[in-house]
């Protein structure tokens, strides 16, 4: 079937700890973990709806943070990364083979890191089912959202929208043919890095936020009611990786 160009398809964490951070996962989301061949190694990966949704894994090099990857599929890994880099961003991970695809990590001038995709079975690649545990949405905190947002149109054909944020600045929607693909805004913490957001449906914010202070993660902002989307807050885990979990309207 393949993934659609221009949509996050797959997501990753890479944990200083990523045993404690599965644990930690699996009693605030509703995920579970599993252990799939990939190659000549072993994978491990978060599970939601009976479906593998994300995989973790150990951060590839000592002083690296946790972080959570977010793969946008693109049709052609070397052309996009190409790309990215002449318009203002840089390469982090050059185009690489491993055994799913093709992949490589670019950030946007502004800093914000993503990773470049394209799958090495079409026939086969599926975007997981979504509802409770699935990847609702995923989004830009920019910290030069002026530079960002011209990037993100030349790199991969974006067209953006603006809404107004109800504590104050603009929300970008980054659409391909009139769908949202992703959205886009200034990072709203200065101390933060430029980052992307990933968003998870959860049957209920407040628990999933309650349960991520009970098992040693912190709550980085509370619950809060947003109109036709639903209930959402930003939690960290234990290790640093930070996620939002979204209770859909």
């Amino acid at each position: 079937m393949a993934y659609d160009t221009n949509r996050f398809c797959w997501h990753g964490l890479q944990s200083t700890d990523p045993d404690q951070a599965a644990a930690f996962y699996a009693k605030v989301l509703p995920w579970t973990t599993m252990s799939a061949p990939m190659g000549d190694d072993e994978a491990t990966m978060f599970v939601a709806a009976e479906v593998p949704v994300a995989h973790y894994m150990k951060v590839p090099m000592e002083g690296v943070p946790s972080h959570w990857n977010n793969y946008l599929r693109v049709d052609d890994v070397d052309a996009s990364t190409k790309k990215a880099v002449e318009s203002g961003g840089s390469q982090i991970v050059p185009p690489t083979d491993i055994p799913v695809g093709r992949f490589s990590v670019v950030t946007t001038p502004s800093g914000g890191a993503v990773s470049l995709f394209h799958e090495a079975d079409e026939a086969t690649a599926e975007h997981h089912p979504g509802g409770m545990g699935g990847f609702s949405w995923t989004e830009l905190h920019s910290a030069d959202i002026d530079k960002d947002l011209p990037w993100l149109k030349a790199v991969f054909g974006f067209d953006v929208g603006e809404m107004p944020m109800p504590q104050g600045g603009t929300y970008y929607l980054l659409k391909i043919d009139d769908e949202m693909r992703a959205g886009a805004c200034q990072k709203m913490m200065e101390e933060a890095p430029a980052m992307w957001l990933t968003w998870v449906n959860v049957p209920s914010c407040d628990d999933s936020l309650a349960a991520a202070t009970e098992h040693g993660g912190k709550v980085l902002m509370p619950g809060m009611d947003m109109e036709g989307v639903g209930r959402m807050g930003i939690l960290q885990d234990p290790t640093g990786g930070v996620i939002g979990v979204l209770q859909p309207s």
